[in-house]
C-alpha cells in the first residue's frame, strides 16, 4: 500500500461507483466527475474570533489519484444558509475558478450575488466584509476504519482515509452574515448551472438511501427531502436499530440540513468542527447505542489552531490508496453490516 505503481494500480481497478464514506462518491453520476464530488461541509465558531464562523467545503476524493487537484472551471460551489428555519436557502456562498496558463487556478466568490472576494489558489485573500478565504490542496480531514467496517465490524482503529489529499474551500466570515444564530447550512455543486451534488450532514445519502436513490437525493431540494424520502429513511434506520429510534431520528436528518449555532462552540451535532468524530456519532445514534464507536479517534494529521485549519496536503510522497475491494463495499453496506452486529450483541 505505500508503493506508488500499486496505488496506480488500485486507483485503476476501483468501481465507479464505490461509495468511500460522509458523501465521498455518493452516487455513481457523482464518483464519475470529482470535481463536482462533494466529500464533507464543515461549519464552526472559528476558535480565534468568536464573532466568526469557519465553513469548509471539501471536493476531489483521494485528489491526485482518484481525482484532479484542481477545481472545475465549469463548475459552482456553493455553501447555503437557511436562516429562518424552512430548509429553503436565504443566503450564500458560490466559488467559480478560471484556470490560468501555468495551471494556478483563479477564484471568484460572491455572496448572495455580489462580489465577496476573489484569489488564487494556494494564496489567502481577504473578504469585503474583513473574512478570509483560501482554496487549493489540503489533507483530507475525514478519518474512519473503513477497512474494518468492511471486515465485519472488526474494527483496529486504522484510519482508512490517512494519507490522502482533497481539494477544499475555506472562509471566515463574520457570523452575521448568516442572518441568524441558529442555522441550517448545506452544500451543492453545480456544473453547467445544473445542481450535480449536494449534502448537509455526513452520511445521509450514502448510508441511508440504495440505489438509483442516491441520485434522486442529490436533485431534490432539502424543503421536499422528508415528503420524498422519510419513509425510506425511517424503515432504513429501523433496520439498524428499532421504529421508535428510527422514527425520532428521521425528522432530525431530514431535511439534510447541517444545524448550527454560530453563539457556541460545542460541535456535531451543532455544525461540524474538523476534530468531531462523527463516525462514532452516527454509529451510535443510527444504532441506538448498539455500536458507538470505529476506534478511529481522531485525524492522522494534526489540525491547525488558526487559519486555513485544516493540515497541508501530503504532496508526492507515499499515499495509502483505499484496495478494490474495500472501497467496492464502502459505507453503502452499512445497513447489512451494523444488521449483523446488532444480531451478535442481542445474542
Amino acid at each position: 500500500m505505500q508503493n506508488r505503481p500499486r496505488l496506480l494500480l488500485a486507483a485503476a481497478v476501483l468501481p465507479a461507483g464505490a461509495a468511500l464514506a460522509a458523501d465521498h462518491l455518493d452516487a455513481p453520476s457523482v464518483a464519475a466527475n470529482g470535481q463536482a464530488d462533494i466529500n464533507d461541509l464543515y461549519a464552526f465558531q472559528s476558535p480565534t474570533n468568536a464573532d466568526n464562523t469557519v465553513l469548509i467545503l471539501t471536493v476531489n476524493p483521494a485528489a491526485g489519484v482518484l481525482s484532479p487537484t484542481t477545481f472545475g472551471d465549469d463548475v459552482r460551489y456553493d455553501i447555503l444558509i437557511d436562516s429562518d428555519g424552512d430548509a429553503l436557502a436565504d443566503a450564500s456562498y458560490s466559488t467559480s475558478f478560471f484556470t490560468r496558463e501555468d495551471g494556478r487556478q483563479d477564484f471568484t466568490v460572491t455572496r448572495g450575488g455580489e462580489a465577496y472576494a476573489s484569489g488564487t489558489t494556494g494564496a489567502r485573500s481577504t473578504s469585503v466584509s474583513g473574512g478570509q478565504v483560501t482554496a487549493g490542496l489540503f489533507e483530507d480531514p475525514f478519518f474512519f476504519d473503513l477497512d474494518g467496517f468492511n471486515d465485519g465490524f472488526a474494527f483496529t482503529g486504522d484510519d482508512f482515509f490517512a494519507g490522502l489529499d482533497v481539494s477544499a474551500i475555506v472562509l471566515e466570515v463574520p457570523s452575521a452574515e448568516l442572518g441568524a444564530v441558529q442555522v441550517g447550512l448545506y452544500a451543492e455543486t453545480r456544473v453547467d448551472g445544473e445542481r450535480f451534488d449536494l449534502m448537509g450532514r455526513p452520511a445521509i445519502n450514502t448510508v441511508l438511501l440504495e440505489g438509483d436513490r442516491k441520485e434522486l437525493f442529490n436533485d431534490v431540494d432539502p424543503a421536499d427531502q422528508f415528503s420524498v424520502f422519510g419513509e425510506e429513511v425511517t424503515a432504513k434506520i429501523a433496520s439498524l436499530s428499532d421504529q421508535e429510534n428510527a422514527e425520532s431520528l428521521t425528522p432530525i436528518l431530514l431535511p439534510d440540513l447541517l444545524t448550527y449555532d454560530s453563539s457556541s462552540d460545542a460541535g456535531y451535532l451543532n455544525g461540524r468542527r474538523l476534530d468531531d468524530d462523527v463516525i462514532d456519532a452516527s454509529l451510535s445514534l443510527l444504532t441506538a447505542g448498539a455500536l458507538v464507536s470505529d476506534g478511529v479517534d481522531g485525524n492522522d494529521r494534526a489540525f491547525l489552531n488558526a487559519f486555513p485549519f485544516l493540515a497541508a496536503a501530503n504532496g508526492d510522497g507515499p499515499v495509502p490508496i483505499p484496495t478494490p475491494s474495500a472501497a467496492a463495499a464502502g459505507l453503502a453496506l452499512l445497513g447489512v453490516g451494523v444488521a449483523r452486529r446488532r444480531r451478535r450483541v442481542e445474542a
